[in-house]
């Protein structure tokens, strides 16, 4: 029961993190960073258990984040990748901070709405806008990358796949195409989802490399036997 709640629980998580975070995105259509005070207070004002909603469902995304993440790193270091494999919880762990802090940040502003004056609702919403996502990025570009490169050094994962992850993470970081490789990135984790719940379902295979020098080596360090005299 315990091998299997651990072959589970990654997949899983990868899974609902994508559709958490798809739901809540798509609930939470705030008004920008340019927008006046008194429109961002109208919104909040008549959106308010939406965006609790939006709250609760990018919260659980961020936890759902490190479950799958550390998942992942797991599988990568069974298959010989220490350094990335912990690198890509640390991505992993970044990435949920920046969800963390966006949902913390509209929560600040759904809280009390009415008490808020025009300009504090106006800096509250511009700091929601713009401060989660410098942690969600480089985060989900240090996760990806690690994945992407170890896969390929370890064959932990397909050569193709491998290379579409180091892709979507090179995107991630590239600052003008950040957004595209978020959005990749969402239906790259399901594939590996579902590949590591395959992968993990197997035996881990292990290879041995090929030592030609060793093997030429070996007939002459046997001991010769010493031939009688006749």
């Amino acid at each position: 029961m315990a091998d299997r709640w651990k072959r589970l629980v990654p997949p899983v998580a990868g899974v609902a993190m994508v559709a958490l975070l798809v739901i809540g995105i798509a609930m939470s259509n705030t008004p920008d960073a340019g927008s006046s005070g008194a429109k961002i207070l109208r919104y909040y004002g008549s959106h308010h258990g939406r965006m609790n909603a939006t709250v609760v469902l990018i919260g659980y995304a961020s936890v759902m984040t490190i479950v799958f993440y550390a998942g992942m790193a797991s599988y990568l270091r069974r298959r010989g990748s220490d350094l990335l494999a912990t690198l890509t919880v640390v991505g992993g762990a970044v990435m949920a901070v920046g969800l963390a802090i966006g949902a913390g940040t509209t929560a600040a502003i759904n809280d009390k709405t009415s008490k808020l004056s025009a300009d504090a609702a106006q800096a509250l919403n511009q700091i929601s806008e713009d401060l989660f996502f410098v942690a969600l990025f480089a985060g989900l570009a240090v996760a990806t990358l690690s994945i992407g490169i170890s896969s390929l050094r370890t064959k932990a994962l397909p050569k193709a796949l491998g290379i579409v992850t180091v892709v979507v993470g090179a995107v991630s970081i590239s600052g003008i195409g950040s957004w595209f490789g978020f959005m990749g990135a969402g239906v790259l984790n399901l594939v590996l989802a579902g590949y590591l719940y395959q992968r993990t379902g197997q035996p881990e295979s292990i290879t041995l490399p090929d030592v030609p020098e060793q093997r030429a080596a070996e007939p002459a360090a046997r001991p010769r036997r010493s031939r009688a005299k006749a």
